[in-house]
């Protein structure tokens, strides 16, 4: 017995030694430049109501089939491939298709898109129309400090209709921040027509300031955000307000107003969003000035927070 216990102590033994063994692992990649390739997200930023005839379950480049789901969709206000994920194709024309359903053999958009290479936003506003390709390769700003950072950056995007017709404004528009601190109005972008994106925008952030109702919201823990009674602030962020300037050709200049009601636009345009310190935030004023339903998933005028790094 004890030769069949030594035999079985040997032979786990060498189980023991060959499971330590060193073994590698490898992994197939492709490594991709962006200076030899374009690196693109498709995002669907329509004015419209959210419902089944307008989402898509297939996306094709080039008929090649890029996305496809069975329970999530390509709907309004969403994007593919993902956060932090990008197509890979060359720099050029491409076509751009979208499928109600997978087994559809005609697609429900149809459309050309051309892009350079880099990290680009292809963005559906009309399905009648080509996408808007936005540049998205510039260099993300930083700073240094030997104490806690109080900035964060936006990048303004003008995607914002007249009306329903997607009647396109000769106008620029120009967004703006209420600063936390002294509550002044500031640009938070460059003037932009249609279609087109401000360089990025350093905005200020004050985790310190002191709670205002209607002025500077509460965001995360702002309601013991006064140090001075020996408090302590659990996150860098501050709720920010915004209002949108319109530019006329002439160079006029009146705060944006928006109607979800038809007729004449007379309510003027503010929001909130909480910036957090070190962060660069998509903002997409997308919509129409001039709707006649209202709700995020409608016709009406919203900013849409894209990516967030």
């Amino acid at each position: 017995m004890k030769f069949f216990k030594y035999i079985i102590i040997a032979f786990a033994s060498m189980i023991a030694l060959a499971s330590c063994e060193k073994h590698d692992l490898g992994y197939d990649f492709e490594q991709v430049s962006d200076k030899e390739n374009a690196l693109i997200t498709v995002r669907r930023l329509i004015p419209e109501a959210t419902n089944t005839a307008t989402r898509a379950y297939v996306l094709m480049i080039d008929d090649k089939p890029m996305w496809q789901g069975t329970g999530v969709y390509l709907g309004q206000r969403n994007f593919v491939p993902g956060q932090s994920r990008h197509y890979i194709i060359a720099p050029g024309v491409h076509n751009l298709k979208l499928y109600l359903n997978a087994t559809d053999e005609q697609p429900y958009y149809d459309q050309n898109f051309e892009v350079k290479a880099g990290m680009q936003e292809v963005i559906i506003t009309n399905l009648n129309a080509a996408p808007i390709v936005i540049d998205n390769s510039a260099e993300y700003p930083t700073v240094k400090t030997e104490h806690t950072a109080d900035v964060f950056w936006v990048r303004f995007t003008n995607l914002m209709y007249q009306d329903e017709n997607y009647t396109i404004p000769t106008y620029k528009l120009q967004y703006w921040y209420q600063d936390p601190t002294d509550l002044q109005w500031y640009p938070a972008s460059d003037p932009v027509g249609f279609g087109e994106a401000s360089p990025w925008t350093k905005i200020h952030i004050d985790q310190f300031a002191p709670q205002r109702s209607g002025e500077s919201g509460t965001g995360s823990s702002r309601n013991w955000a006064d140090n001075r009674v020996q408090y302590t602030v659990s996150s860098g962020s501050c709720t920010i307000y915004y209002k949108i300037k319109v530019i006329e050709e002439d160079g006029t200049e009146s705060w944006f107003t928006y109607t979800r009601t038809g007729g004449e636009p007379t309510t003027e345009y503010k929001d909130y969003w909480t910036g957090y310190v070190g962060r660069h935030e998509f903002h997409f004023f997308r919509g129409c000035r001039i709707a006649t339903t209202s709700g995020t998933s409608n016709t009406s005028a919203w900013i849409t927070q894209g990516l967030v790094y």
